[in-house]
């Protein structure tokens, strides 16, 4: 029980974590070009992570081709896409709406599952999903219903869902066979590998830029994503979800909308909307649905579950 709670609390932080970056980029957005700001937090992270993975753990591996080009395809759409859109969305939207609209993730991830892999949908799946669709719209019509016209932050919204999709395929990328590796040394082989891609984009947006005026606010949520967003949270993920079933550890990305929402009106001072909490509401009862696993009939069950509940039957009794 106690490694369990010690997984769950492991979890809960990461991904508050990952909901506080979607606040602190939005206060990186309109001091730092979207390249720079996205390749200085890859970096920070990345430095810590060479740390871990070749100087304290001194962990190589050979790689082959179909594992090197599935690590550039995570590092394309889990990284670069991901974080790109992501404060390019937040130039036109809120950091509340992007919050919630991140987690919608695991709904995500099963559409893709079912198109890249032809993994079965399940009923639990895809009622989960129509949830899911329903809180998006009920935070992209809001505005709509409210003064009878769109804004911008429905454009903002869409880049949002443009860069969850691309973390969905990184989740569903993983799930193809690879040269066998830790999640830490994946992580910086990926990292590596995006920082590689962004870089002549950084070096283009960082030319002419003023660092010597760069407010210290800025460098602070710089070092905060570099730090926790790209290191801490990752470490604290994959060492929680090494000791549950992956099926239970996506409830807790229930945890990111929360997150962003309470501190987006904290540091931020958005108002807490009304579509906000039932678009959440709707969100993360999609979510525990989706994730939550369907009875498995004595018939198809194996050998040694058949007998574990005749023991435990016999015990009880």
């Amino acid at each position: 029980m106690g490694e369990k709670l010690s997984a769950y609390l492991d979890l809960i932080v990461s991904m508050l974590i990952a909901g506080s970056a979607v606040v602190v980029s939005k206060m990186m957005v309109n001091h730092v070009p979207v390249f720079l700001a996205t390749e200085l937090g890859i970096a920070i992270g990345l430095v810590l992570l060479l740390l871990v993975t070749f100087v304290i753990k001194k962990e190589h591996h050979s790689l082959d081709k179909k594992t090197v080009a599935v690590l550039l395809g995570q590092a394309l759409a889990g990284i670069v896409l991901y974080r790109v859109f992501i404060f390019w969305g937040l130039q036109l939207t809120s950091a509340a709406n992007s919050g919630l609209i991140s987690s919608s993730g695991p709904a995500i991830v099963v559409v893709l599952a079912f198109l890249i892999l032809k993994e079965r949908i399940s009923k639990n799946n895809a009622i989960g999903l129509v949830f899911v669709i329903v809180g998006l719209l009920c935070i992209n019509l809001y505005t709509y219903f409210a003064e009878g016209t769109l804004d911008s932050s429905v454009l903002g919204n869409f880049l949002i869902l443009i860069a969850v999709t691309g973390e969905g395929l990184f989740s569903v990328l993983s799930k193809i066979k690879c040269v066998p590796m830790s999640p830490v040394y994946r992580t910086t082989l990926v990292a590596g590998l995006a920082f590689i891609c962004l870089l002549p984009f950084a070096i283009d947006d960082a030319w002419g830029y003023p660092f010597a005026e760069m407010s210290l606010q800025t460098i602070l949520c710089i070092g905060y994503y570099g730090i926790f967003v790209s290191f801490i949270s990752y470490v604290l993920w994959f060492r929680g979800i090494a000791k549950i079933a992956a099926s239970n550890a996506a409830i807790f990305i229930s945890v990111v909308p929360v997150s962003s929402i309470i501190l987006a009106a904290i540091l931020l001072n958005e108002k807490i909307q009304l579509s906000h909490l039932l678009g959440m509401s709707l969100i993360i009862c999609g979510i525990l649905i989706a994730t939550q696993k369907p009875p498995v009939s004595p018939s198809k069950m194996t050998v040694p579950e058949l007998k574990t509940i005749t023991v435990e039957t016999i015990e009880s009794d």
